[in-house]
């Protein structure tokens, strides 16, 4: 994954085990020197959001608040699964 110098951008993940129709998108956007992320399940197709599953604010690092947002969708699902 290649974070770019660009704001906004999305990243999709891949929701295995899951219907292919959805997709786990990760939304990052630069305030000052901060980050705020959008963590949601869209629809594969339209990119309308299914559901909203947590906003991260004040970020400092964009690949540390990535990689935290994948483990919060990650730990959202589960929570879904049992």
């Amino acid at each position: 994954m290649r974070i770019r110098d660009e704001y906004p951008q999305d990243f999709y993940i891949e929701l295995k085990g899951l219907s292919p129709d959805f997709v786990g998108r990760i939304s990052i956007y630069k305030d000052g020197t901060k980050y705020n992320l959008e963590i949601d399940i869209v629809q594969n197709e339209s990119g309308k959001i299914y559901s909203h599953v947590k906003s991260l604010f004040g970020e400092t690092d964009p690949r540390d608040a990535i990689d935290s947002s994948v483990q919060i969708l990650k730990t959202f699902l589960d929570s879904k699964v049992q």
